[in-house]
């Protein structure tokens, strides 16, 4: 989020995680919508990726192994006007290619992705 430091400064820890949780919620609202999977979300970070998984006709999550649309998908998410009291400014990174995937940690575990595609993707944002 563009100006995301600055606002951090000069509203409330309340205001700001308000703020965060009203903007993700939306996202989180347009993820089915647009086929994209939610891997995670730090700070003002939020990171979907397209081609990843999808249900099956029994409701079980399964990997995609071929879907032409998922980049498509990807930018249409976005794209997508979010209706704020202001414009929200957002700086996007996006890169096409493999990856590697797992869950990963026993405390807390996590689904992560892992390659020089999201290293790229991470590194075209900011």
């Amino acid at each position: 989020i563009v100006g995301f430091t600055n606002m951090c400064k000069q509203v409330s820890p309340l205001e700001v995680m308000t703020f965060l949780n009203q903007l993700y919620s939306r996202f989180d609202a347009l993820l089915d919508i647009y086929k994209v999977y939610k891997v995670e979300t730090i700070g003002d970070c939020f990171m979907v990726a397209g081609g990843l998984v999808a249900q099956d006709e029994d409701g079980w999550r399964t990997t995609i192994t071929h879907d032409r649309l998922h980049a498509v998908r990807v930018l249409a998410f976005a794209k997508v006007n979010l209706p704020t009291g202001g414009p929200v400014m957002m700086r996007v990174g996006m890169h096409s290619g493999p990856v590697m995937s797992g869950v990963v940690g026993s405390r807390m575990p996590r689904f992560c992705l892992f390659g020089d595609t999201v290293n790229t993707a991470s590194r075209m944002e900011s």
